[in-house]
């Protein structure tokens, strides 16, 4: 590890909280948000997990209120809300035209209809169809501010393509707005901590942010094919519960699964596998990474900055992963796309794959039983199970370049409560863990995965940073990338952290 510059007291608060990455398997444009992932700045670096609101007791979610009068009344006023619509992740945010019986679908179009009646306003839902949870509106939503155009009360984007556009002072600090109560449990705390930059807070993510629950890093297991193999002896949920879920474990699982099922005597598709992985740069990549709490940058007590891509942690990553992947047949690869990335699974070839609890919804007409545990451990000395939140998750902001501030920060506040008390527990609760999970343990496993959320700077940063994000994916595409490693992260040191002090600089400017 080598240490780096020294920032200056109070400039930097610490980041933590909705995992983000760069979203998309390959490319570079920021719209397809390929190699793109930035964050912000903040000042106490958290080793803990991020802590997901608890249900309070007593009466429950639906009981919290909030601290908006109740005499608010805005006579009609119509709030521009700008989003993605692009897949079923994006649209599920905001758009619900009428109640149609699927859970999630008429929770949202309650919430909406319920804030609307509420504050006496109408809600103007700008989509863009063309962008889902792997792309960003970055390049639209710059050219319409630069232009000094007021087109949005409300921009719900891409984590990694928001957090570039607000040292170019694109965003009201949301801090100097009426009406938002960041103490609430709709807000995710932990990205405000981070986020903050001296008292303000120009990005907001919570339960507004339904993509950030279905784009947690889990791994999705067969459970039929593992029990026809294991037939008892092994209790993934067992193996988990005890701590012992490490890739070292997954890795000796996986070994004896191998067969030559289409007897070509060749491994490939068509044979049966322990585990699948895309033989492309794949957020699967991410997904092990994060669970591995490497922390590519990190902040130190001092107030010092450590590059970790060359510390002995990485270099233990690196040798388990060549291990699972690339060893004695542990691990089919093929360039499965994302609507095919569970088919492998669902085919009975493999009994592991990782994906976005999203994922879980190309499961529901899976023949064989499935489970869902969070994402191994590097090794059992790591305390918890961590997890990466992919970086697409939306994240919510408020132009300089709009007028209705008040409107939109009562709209805002009053959408982000009612999600919590509505649509969180039909999504997670309803729809997750009772309609679409087979067993009890899956559900309990949801709550240590979604637990377990945590970033790092170069997840956060990661646009303004080289995309380190999308090296950690190009090492792990073929084994010799994963053998040479250490000599392609020890050459993106320098670069790496010299990139991050020009972020901070650009700080120090929007503070100035």
């Amino acid at each position: 590890m080598k240490k780096h510059t020294r920032i200056l007291a109070g400039l930097l608060v610490c980041f933590l909280a909705a995992g983000m990455i760069s979203c998309s398997s390959g490319g570079t444009n920021e719209e397809t948000a390929a190699s793109d992932t930035a964050g912000q700045i903040s000042a106490e670096p958290s080793a803990e997990p991020v802590e997901i609101p608890e249900e309070p007791k007593g009466n429950g979610r639906s009981e919290v209120k909030d601290s908006l009068p109740d005499t608010l009344d805005f006579e009609g006023v119509d709030v521009r809300v700008f989003s993605r619509g692009g897949d079923k992740d994006t649209l599920m945010e905001f758009s619900a035209e009428e109640m149609n019986g699927d859970v999630v679908n008429d929770a949202v179009f309650t919430r909406n209809l319920a804030v609307q009646e509420r504050l006496n306003v109408v809600m103007d839902l700008i989509l863009d169809t063309g962008l889902n949870r792997h792309s960003g509106a970055g390049n639209t939503i710059r050219a319409s501010i630069t232009a000094g155009s007021d087109d949005y009360d409300l921009i719900g984007n891409a984590m990694y393509n928001t957090m570039p556009l607000v040292v170019d002072n694109m965003f009201l600090p949301l801090n100097t707005l009426p009406y938002l109560d960041f103490s609430a449990p709709w807000y995710n705390q932990a990205f405000l901590e981070t986020t903050n930059l001296n008292g303000n807070n120009y990005v907001i993510m919570g339960e507004l942010s339904q993509t950030m629950i279905s784009g947690t890093f889990s791994m999705f297991f067969n459970k039929t094919l593992f029990d026809e193999y294991y037939n008892g002896s092994e209790n993934l949920y067992d193996i988990v519960n005890e701590g012992e879920w490490t890739l070292d474990k997954m890795a000796a699982l996986c070994e004896p699964l191998y067969t030559d099922t289409n007897g070509d005597g060749a491994a490939n598709e068509g044979d049966t596998f322990g585990h699948f992985f895309t033989d492309t740069k794949t957020l699967g990549a991410d997904s092990f990474f994060g669970a591995a709490q490497i922390e590519y940058l990190a902040k130190t007590d001092d107030g010092t900055f450590v590059f970790n891509g060359t510390s002995e942690r990485m270099v233990e990553f690196a040798e388990k992963m060549h291990k699972l992947l690339f060893q004695n047949n542990n691990t089919l690869r093929t360039p499965n796309n994302n609507d095919q990335i569970m088919d492998i699974m669902k085919n009975h070839q493999a009994v592991f794959t990782t994906w976005m609890l999203g994922g879980i919804d190309y499961l529901r007409d899976m023949e064989d039983d499935f489970g869902i545990i969070p994402m191994p451990k590097l090794n059992e000395a790591q305390e918890i199970y961590t997890s990466y939140i992919h970086d697409g998750s939306s994240a919510f902001t408020i132009p300089v370049t709009a007028q209705k501030t008040d409107v939109t920060a009562a709209y805002l506040e009053a959408m982000s409560a009612e999600s919590y008390r509505t649509v969180t527990p039909a999504y997670f609760e309803t729809a997750i863990k009772s309609k679409y999970s087979r067993d009890s343990e899956t559900s309990q496993m949801l709550d240590l995965i979604v637990s377990g959320v945590y970033l790092d700077y170069s997840y956060i940063y990661g646009q303004s940073l080289g995309a380190p994000i999308d090296v950690i994916r190009g090492i792990l595409a073929d084994a010799t990338s994963c053998e040479n490693s250490q000599s392609k992260l020890k050459g993106l040191e320098k670069a790496t952290l010299k990139m991050f002090d020009k972020v901070v600089e650009k700080y120090q400017d929007l503070l100035n």
